[in-house]
């Protein structure tokens, strides 16, 4: 099995497990957690083949170009999924998390120029920038669980107001865990992504040049926009509902911003005149 199988094989295992929860949810049934569980599962473990095989192909963490970036942002929202879903026990997060990561992991597939070939040990062996890059789109996983808890809480929001308490919003959990739960992943991306700035700053202490200003600026920016909506949860300026779309909005800016910062790095080797790898 090739890497681009198996990411193919765990979208469609991603997509199955979305259109399992989908049809329960369709016939107002609340579906086994242990079925989204194993679906899940399957689907990780496989992705986890690829990337591993992707890894081995590239001498490195493969995050080379949107393709990879996407895969392992799925990967990460599903591994996220396995570790805090036990722990607070939120329905319809499973099927939340199925949906997006078949948004990511199929909707990678799309655009075939996002897979685009790069030279191996793209990262030059440099252990803080591939940790860097690790850790930034780990931490948007993060975001991406973070987003998907605001949705479920605007959604139950609104069936409080509207006085509903069947169907979707019976299987949903009381806005009051949602918002403990959104709080609490905010902390924790702010603090990944912190971490991932300042691993990747003794990089560009000494190789600033290398570093292209959009990727910096784009960086920067996401990670001020959530230290701006913690600084404000904090101070209690910016709570329940409002917090909830400034993290989605965020999310969807951080995502947006991907394919350009991507496309800025991708020009580095062309311009630099080194070869690119035409196999996988």
């Amino acid at each position: 099995m090739t890497d681009r199988n198996a990411f193919a094989v765990a979208a469609a295992i991603y997509g199955g497990a979305f259109a399992f929860g989908l049809a329960a949810l369709l016939m107002r049934r609340a579906y086994p957690r242990s079925v989204m569980f194993a679906l899940l599962m399957g689907g990780f473990l496989i992705q986890t083949l690829g990337l591993n095989l992707r890894g081995a192909a590239i001498k490195g963490c493969p995050l080379g170009n949107t393709f990879e970036i996407a895969q392992f942002l799925a990967w990460s929202l599903v591994l996220l999924f396995f570790i805090i879903g036990p722990a607070f026990r939120l329905r319809l997060l499973g099927f939340f998390t199925a949906g997006l990561a078949t948004l990511l992991a199929a909707g990678a597939f799309i655009v075939p120029s996002w897979d685009r070939a790069y030279p191996p040990g793209l990262f030059g062996g440099n252990p803080w920038i591939e940790l860097h890059a690790a850790l930034a789109i780990f931490s948007y996983g993060v975001f991406a669980i973070l987003s998907l808890v605001s949705i479920m809480f605007l959604i139950q929001q609104h069936g409080l107001k509207k006085k509903q308490f069947k169907g979707l919003y019976q299987y949903l959990p009381s806005v009051q865990q949602l918002d403990l739960m959104a709080k609490r992943l905010l902390i924790t991306g702010v603090i990944v992504l912190s971490a991932s700035l300042i691993f990747g700053s003794i990089f560009w202490v000494n190789n600033h040049e290398l570093v292209p200003v959009f990727k910096l600026t784009a960086t920067c920016l996401i990670w001020l926009g959530y230290l701006t909506v913690f600084v404000l949860r904090i101070q209690k300026k910016l709570v329940t509902r409002r917090h909830a779309i400034a993290t989605i909005i965020l999310f969807v800016l951080a995502i947006a911003s991907l394919w350009p910062v991507q496309s800025a790095r991708d020009s580095e080797p062309q311009a630099t005149g080194a070869p690119l790898r035409v196999e996988r």
